[in-house]
């Protein structure tokens, strides 16, 4: 009797769970959409349509949905077509993404691209010059710091609000923000004692030696400028991935299983597609998610409001 009943409470549960999985499956299938909208922006390409082709095909395929294609001028109307729910999918930037969210909380990524076969994700540095002992945000305590204008997104937004988030407010801690026209003039700035400190970006992948794979030290050590070898990284942001292929959250999940799958095999599978689509990325797509843009992300946090104003200039 005992066995019967416990017999009878499995099958029981199976069939529960069973029909709680069709009635999932049923949602998803009633909610697909029948059509996917892809938005790619082109500024001014004219054959941007035919260049981008190969990419709505595989999307096509992936998906198993018909693809439709609307060009974009600017990466302000993809954060607006993406938010206003115009398109479903876009390829945005890392900063465009964390703005999108910032409008609606309505997108999600899926994956990014990477430069490599490194870590598909790249850092704000801030640098100084380096000494018998290595310095530390502390150390810099009272100094000049190069900063960009406050539209720069790793030379001045994506810094001062991370060091935020570590407990420095870069107003207060620092002496003055000094504007540099660019990342390269904060280092010579620095080289020669018009600031103690500046603001860049790197890979922070590759050979120290050479400045890395890319990045402020790599563009100065390639420059051949005297005293690259007097340059250390003091801090480093959280690693940002570099583009943010997003989604509308309201599709289905089993949408957006499929299109992260078939993303992540696509350089792989359809080189030509990848490429239409990250021909400045060609190392692949890796999965992200909305957490991965944290270091965008607090850019928009009201309180950095103020933090993030202009700088001054010299």
């Amino acid at each position: 009797m005992t066995i019967a009943r416990l017999f009878a409470a499995m099958l029981l549960m199976v069939s529960i769970f069973v029909g709680v999985s069709l009635n999932a499956q049923a949602q998803d299938i009633e909610d697909m959409p029948k059509r996917l909208r892809l938005g790619v922006v082109v500024a001014a390409d004219e054959d941007a349509r035919d260049r981008i082709e190969p990419f709505r095909f595989a999307l096509e395929e992936i998906a198993d949905l018909p693809v439709d294609l609307f060009l974009l001028d600017t990466m302000g109307d993809a954060v607006e077509a993406l938010a206003s729910g115009r398109v479903d999918y876009v390829r945005l930037s890392p900063s465009a993404y964390a703005a999108t969210h910032q409008l609606c909380s309505c997108v999600e990524p899926l994956v990014t691209a990477g430069p490599d076969d490194f870590p598909a994700r790249f850092y704000a540095i801030l640098v100084s010059k380096r000494g018998e002992t290595k310095k530390s945000i502390a150390d810099l305590k009272g100094v000049r710091l190069a900063v960009g204008n406050k539209h720069a997104i790793t030379g001045y937004r994506v810094p001062l609000a991370n060091l935020a988030a570590d407990g420095i407010d870069a107003r207060s801690h620092f002496a003055t923000l000094v504007e540099v026209q660019n990342p390269i003039e904060g280092l010579r700035a620095l080289l020669d004692g018009r600031v103690q400190a500046a603001l860049g970006w790197s890979t922070l992948s590759g050979e120290a030696k050479n400045g890395y794979t890319a990045g402020t030290l790599n563009d100065y050590y390639v420059s051949g400028e005297r005293g690259f070898e007097d340059l250390e990284i003091v801090w480093r942001s959280p690693p940002i991935p570099y583009s943010a292929h997003s989604l509308r959250k309201d599709l289905p999940d089993s949408l957006k299983r499929r299109l992260r799958a078939g993303l992540m095999d696509l350089r792989r599978e359809e080189p030509a597609a990848y490429l239409a689509i990250e021909p400045d990325l060609p190392g692949g797509f890796e999965p992200v998610v909305h957490a991965d843009y944290r270091p965008l992300l607090r850019t928009y946090e009201k309180n950095n409001a103020t933090l993030l104003g202009a700088a001054s200039r010299p």
